[in-house]
């Protein structure tokens, strides 16, 4: 027979299991909870401050409405007192602005990285700082730290003595090793914020730069030019042969500045936003025949053949300057890579939605190294021209900013010694 004593010590049994499985589902919602937190957008004080208040309505913990976070600063070795909840003297605030690594509760937290417990702010030693008015009050002092660095520390106010809960150190651990994560997690985002405006600003110093030192120098490039062409072509007087070759230099030197220039500032003009885009409907074949055209005379220099293969395609939205500018450097490319007596094909075609024009050349192809570097500023290929041209290494960069600005995309493939192929894309819609 079950005496009385043995029913009443199942029962205890049964109630203590029955709590402790009550206590754990109340552990696992505030870890869900504060991890929730953690992973909602804004800033980072608004963050912690939502943490802070979270955690002062764990029951289990008998804490007050009233904690705060510093962060520290590992080099100076100092904890900065960055949030609170809860009503603190102007004093407090005041004095804890800053507290060295060692000093008082937080501090020596800090130095040696492991949690306090404290029953009472006046019969604790190493409750250093004291405060005018200050009442008896205990405290959890729990260090934040993410692979052995320490990020902060988390203060919790407690009645003085209170019942302390059997796992809140483990429990507070756990909390204070999210928060820290959550801490490093903003500040990497903050850090990453801050530089891209920073890159940004000097982005933009780069193209106002760029913008007046071209202007500037268009004037006595241009005078350097038209002199040059005038003396050359013995327009004011007789030279001779080495005095011409001389000029000659002089005057395609100028050109090729000139080139670059223009180059520069397409180039601060598109990444400083002040290119507008006059798009109209028209007709990309009829756009296409025109800039074979006007390169027919340098192929035919080359003894190099233009090929139009054009399809049925609709009228497409699109600016015409900026359109003609990026099929003149595609062909003008193919015709200055490509050998005497080889053909060049010029191509549109329907690729799903989007319309699709292409140079195909038979020149020299482009090695893995080159195709990486393609559509970037300033890069040179490997692949040298044919007649002996020369490059500014911008001009596919603003080909690819003029397509994308129509949300367009630019490519290209080919194989070392087997041609290539120079496309664009622009929707057609």
């Amino acid at each position: 027979m079950v005496t009385d004593g043995e029913i009443e010590k199942n029962l205890s049994r049964i109630d203590s299991a029955e709590e402790e499985i009550r206590l754990r589902k109340e552990e696992y919602k505030i870890l869900h909870e504060i991890s929730k937190i953690l992973h909602e957008t804004g800033e980072l004080k608004e963050m912690l401050t939502k943490v802070m208040t979270r955690l002062t309505h764990f029951e289990e913990l008998k804490v007050e409405h009233k904690a705060g976070i510093f962060l520290a600063d590992e080099e100076k070795r100092v904890l900065r007192l960055f949030s609170t909840i809860g009503k603190f003297s102007e004093e407090f605030l005041e004095k804890e602005k800053e507290i060295p690594y060692g000093n008082c509760l937080c501090g020596r937290v800090a130095a040696s990285g492991e949690m306090i417990i404290s029953k009472s702010c006046f019969t604790d030693n190493r409750h250093e700082n004291k405060f005018k008015g200050m009442t008896a009050h205990g405290h959890y002092i729990i260090p934040l730290q993410s692979q052995g660095r320490m990020v902060g520390v988390l203060f919790l106010y407690t009645d003085e003595n209170p019942p302390w809960y059997v796992r809140s150190q483990e429990i507070l651990i756990s909390i204070g090793g999210l928060l820290a994560e959550g801490i490093l997690s903003r500040q990497r985002e903050e850090q990453i914020r801050n530089n891209n405006e920073n890159l940004k600003k000097i982005n933009d110093l780069k193209n106002k730069f760029l913008g007046i030192a071209s202007h500037d120098l268009r004037n006595p490039l241009f005078i350097i030019q038209s002199f040059s062409e005038v003396i050359k072509d013995a327009s004011v007087g007789d030279i001779n042969a080495k005095q011409k070759d001389l000029l000659e230099k002089i005057y395609n030197a100028s050109k090729f500045m000139s080139a670059l220039l223009d180059n520069l500032l397409d180039v601060s003009k598109i990444e400083s936003g002040k290119i507008d885009l006059d798009r109209k409907v028209q007709d990309l074949n009829l756009t296409a025949k025109q800039q074979v055209e006007l390169n027919q005379l340098l192929a035919e220099k080359k003894s190099i053949k233009l090929t139009l293969s054009l399809a049925d395609i609709p009228p497409l939205s699109y600016d015409h300057n900026a359109i003609i500018q990026v099929m003149g450097n595609f062909i003008g490319n193919a015709i200055k890579f490509s050998p005497s007596n080889t053909e060049i094909i010029i191509a549109t075609e329907c690729v799903e939605n989007d319309i699709r024009f292409s140079v195909c050349d038979e020149g020299p192809g482009l090695s893995e190294e080159d195709q990486k570097l393609l559509f970037k500023e300033f890069q040179v290929l490997s692949a040298k021209p044919t007649g002996g041209e020369k490059s500014t290494g911008l001009g596919l960069a603003i080909v690819k900013k003029l397509v994308h600005l129509h949300s367009g995309r630019v490519g290209a493939y080919s194989n070392k010694g087997a041609g290539s192929t120079f496309f664009f894309t622009l929707p057609s819609q």
